[in-house]
Protein backbone atom coordinates (compact mmCIF):
# COMPACT_ATOMS: atom_id res chain seq x y z
CA UNK A 1 0.00 0.00 0.00
CA UNK A 2 1.36 3.47 -0.63
CA UNK A 3 1.24 6.30 1.95
CA UNK A 4 1.43 9.87 1.07
CA UNK A 5 2.21 12.35 3.35
CA UNK A 6 0.58 15.26 4.05
CA UNK A 7 0.07 18.09 1.79
CA UNK A 8 0.80 15.70 -1.43
CA UNK A 9 -0.83 15.86 -4.82
CA UNK A 10 -2.12 12.01 -4.86
CA UNK A 11 -2.83 13.14 -8.79
CA UNK A 12 0.90 13.65 -9.25
CA UNK A 13 1.63 9.63 -8.63
CA UNK A 14 -1.00 8.93 -10.98
CA UNK A 15 1.16 8.71 -14.46
CA UNK A 16 3.59 6.97 -12.53
CA UNK A 17 1.31 4.42 -10.73
CA UNK A 18 -0.03 3.73 -14.38
CA UNK A 19 3.20 3.11 -15.94
CA UNK A 20 4.03 0.71 -13.30
CA UNK A 21 1.36 -1.88 -13.78
CA UNK A 22 1.32 -1.52 -17.08
CA UNK A 23 4.86 -2.68 -17.27
CA UNK A 24 4.32 -5.66 -14.08
CA UNK A 25 1.58 -6.65 -16.68
CA UNK A 26 2.35 -6.67 -20.13
CA UNK A 27 6.61 -5.83 -19.75
CA UNK A 28 7.08 -8.74 -17.18
CA UNK A 29 4.96 -11.35 -17.75
CA UNK A 30 4.26 -11.52 -21.27
CA UNK A 31 6.27 -10.30 -24.63
CA UNK A 32 4.35 -8.14 -26.72
CA UNK A 33 5.14 -8.42 -30.26
CA UNK A 34 2.55 -7.01 -32.53
CA UNK A 35 -0.87 -4.86 -31.14
CA UNK A 36 -3.64 -4.36 -33.03
CA UNK A 37 -5.82 -1.17 -32.73
CA UNK A 38 -9.27 -0.97 -34.81
CA UNK A 39 -9.65 2.36 -35.73
CA UNK A 40 -12.67 4.31 -37.08
CA UNK A 41 -10.97 7.81 -36.50
CA UNK A 42 -12.64 8.79 -33.60
CA UNK A 43 -11.34 10.82 -30.58
CA UNK A 44 -11.94 6.80 -28.80
CA UNK A 45 -9.54 5.43 -31.24
CA UNK A 46 -6.69 8.21 -30.84
CA UNK A 47 -6.98 7.23 -27.30
CA UNK A 48 -6.24 3.73 -27.70
CA UNK A 49 -3.90 4.61 -30.76
CA UNK A 50 -1.84 6.49 -28.12
CA UNK A 51 -1.78 4.19 -25.38
CA UNK A 52 -0.73 1.34 -27.93
CA UNK A 53 2.12 4.04 -28.85
CA UNK A 54 3.48 3.88 -25.20
CA UNK A 55 2.95 -0.05 -25.58
CA UNK A 56 4.65 -0.70 -28.36
CA UNK A 57 7.26 1.78 -27.34
CA UNK A 58 8.18 -0.39 -24.23
CA UNK A 59 8.08 -3.88 -26.06
CA UNK A 60 9.99 -2.87 -29.21
CA UNK A 61 6.11 -4.12 -30.53
CA UNK A 62 4.78 -3.38 -33.80
CA UNK A 63 1.32 -1.20 -33.70
CA UNK A 64 -1.14 -2.68 -36.45
CA UNK A 65 -3.69 -0.21 -37.76
CA UNK A 66 -7.06 -1.90 -38.52
CA UNK A 67 -10.30 -0.37 -40.43
CA UNK A 68 -13.40 -2.61 -40.86
CA UNK A 69 -15.81 -1.19 -43.61
CA UNK A 70 -18.90 -2.37 -43.22
CA UNK A 71 -20.32 -3.87 -46.50
CA UNK A 72 -23.62 -4.94 -44.59
CA UNK A 73 -25.41 -2.47 -42.18
CA UNK A 74 -28.54 -2.31 -40.72
CA UNK A 75 -28.38 1.36 -41.96
CA UNK A 76 -27.28 1.02 -45.33
CA UNK A 77 -28.44 -0.13 -48.38
CA UNK A 78 -26.96 -1.67 -51.43
CA UNK A 79 -25.68 1.58 -52.38
CA UNK A 80 -23.37 1.20 -49.82
CA UNK A 81 -21.49 -1.79 -51.52
CA UNK A 82 -21.81 -0.34 -54.63
CA UNK A 83 -18.83 2.40 -53.39
CA UNK A 84 -17.00 0.00 -51.57
CA UNK A 85 -13.70 0.24 -54.04
CA UNK A 86 -14.05 3.98 -53.68
CA UNK A 87 -14.00 3.53 -49.91
CA UNK A 88 -11.20 0.94 -49.65
CA UNK A 89 -8.88 3.74 -51.70
CA UNK A 90 -9.72 6.60 -49.61
CA UNK A 91 -9.66 5.08 -46.07
CA UNK A 92 -6.50 3.36 -47.39
CA UNK A 93 -5.20 7.02 -47.94
CA UNK A 94 -6.20 8.23 -44.59
CA UNK A 95 -4.82 4.86 -42.08
CA UNK A 96 -1.16 5.73 -44.69
CA UNK A 97 -1.21 9.63 -43.53
CA UNK A 98 -2.11 7.95 -39.64
CA UNK A 99 0.91 5.60 -40.06
CA UNK A 100 3.30 8.22 -41.30
CA UNK A 101 2.42 10.49 -38.37
CA UNK A 102 3.31 7.32 -35.76
CA UNK A 103 6.24 6.37 -37.35
CA UNK A 104 7.96 9.87 -38.09
CA UNK A 105 6.66 11.55 -34.67
CA UNK A 106 6.72 8.47 -32.13
CA UNK A 107 9.18 6.05 -33.68
CA UNK A 108 7.00 2.74 -34.12
CA UNK A 109 6.71 0.65 -36.42
CA UNK A 110 3.15 0.60 -37.99
CA UNK A 111 1.38 -1.50 -40.18
CA UNK A 112 -1.97 -0.99 -41.78
CA UNK A 113 -5.06 -3.07 -42.97
CA UNK A 114 -8.15 -1.97 -44.36
CA UNK A 115 -11.03 -4.31 -44.71
CA UNK A 116 -14.33 -4.68 -45.83
CA UNK A 117 -17.02 -7.01 -43.71
CA UNK A 118 -18.82 -7.66 -41.18
CA UNK A 119 -17.23 -5.41 -38.26
CA UNK A 120 -16.90 -8.09 -35.32
CA UNK A 121 -16.65 -11.31 -37.32
CA UNK A 122 -13.77 -9.67 -39.79
CA UNK A 123 -11.56 -8.06 -36.42
CA UNK A 124 -12.19 -11.20 -35.19
CA UNK A 125 -11.03 -13.46 -37.80
CA UNK A 126 -8.27 -11.27 -38.31
CA UNK A 127 -6.74 -11.09 -34.97
CA UNK A 128 -7.06 -15.15 -34.96
CA UNK A 129 -5.51 -15.76 -38.36
CA UNK A 130 -2.48 -13.13 -36.90
CA UNK A 131 -1.78 -14.32 -33.66
CA UNK A 132 -2.19 -10.57 -31.79
CA UNK A 133 -0.33 -10.66 -28.35
CA UNK A 134 -3.00 -7.50 -27.42
CA UNK A 135 -6.16 -5.68 -29.08
CA UNK A 136 -6.89 -1.82 -27.59
CA UNK A 137 -10.25 -0.72 -28.38
CA UNK A 138 -11.32 2.63 -27.84
CA UNK A 139 -14.82 3.26 -26.62
CA UNK A 140 -17.27 5.92 -26.52
CA UNK A 141 -18.22 6.55 -23.41
CA UNK A 142 -21.52 8.47 -23.16
CA UNK A 143 -23.70 9.29 -19.87
CA UNK A 144 -23.29 7.99 -16.13
CA UNK A 145 -23.16 3.93 -17.25
CA UNK A 146 -20.16 4.04 -19.48
CA UNK A 147 -21.53 1.41 -21.87
CA UNK A 148 -19.64 0.05 -24.57
CA UNK A 149 -20.75 -0.32 -27.78
CA UNK A 150 -22.20 -3.16 -29.42
CA UNK A 151 -19.03 -3.92 -31.85
CA UNK A 152 -17.03 -3.40 -28.73
CA UNK A 153 -19.19 -6.05 -26.25
CA UNK A 154 -19.24 -8.67 -29.17
CA UNK A 155 -15.23 -8.45 -29.64
CA UNK A 156 -14.55 -8.65 -26.39
CA UNK A 157 -17.08 -11.31 -25.51
CA UNK A 158 -15.64 -13.68 -28.18
CA UNK A 159 -11.44 -12.99 -28.37
CA UNK A 160 -8.74 -15.12 -28.06
CA UNK A 161 -5.97 -12.56 -26.71
CA UNK A 162 -6.80 -9.93 -24.08
CA UNK A 163 -8.54 -6.78 -24.97
CA UNK A 164 -7.57 -3.63 -23.41
CA UNK A 165 -10.19 -1.07 -23.48
CA UNK A 166 -9.69 2.71 -23.52
CA UNK A 167 -12.68 5.20 -22.79
CA UNK A 168 -12.18 8.35 -25.15
CA UNK A 169 -11.65 10.92 -22.52
CA UNK A 170 -9.21 10.06 -20.67
CA UNK A 171 -7.48 11.86 -18.32
CA UNK A 172 -3.60 12.08 -17.25
CA UNK A 173 -0.90 14.26 -16.62
CA UNK A 174 1.53 13.69 -19.42
CA UNK A 175 1.84 9.45 -18.78
CA UNK A 176 0.47 6.92 -21.29
CA UNK A 177 -2.34 8.01 -23.13
CA UNK A 178 -1.94 11.66 -22.23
Amino acid sequence: MIKFKRGTNKSQFTPYLRSLVLNIIFYRYQVISQILIPTDFSSAAWQATKLGVELARVNDATLNMLHIIPTVSRFSNDKHIQHLPEKLDQIGTQMDELSKELVNGWKVPVENFVLPGNVEDTMLRFIQERKYDLVIIGVNSHGTNNDLGSHANRVIERCSVPVLVVPNQVRSNGALAS
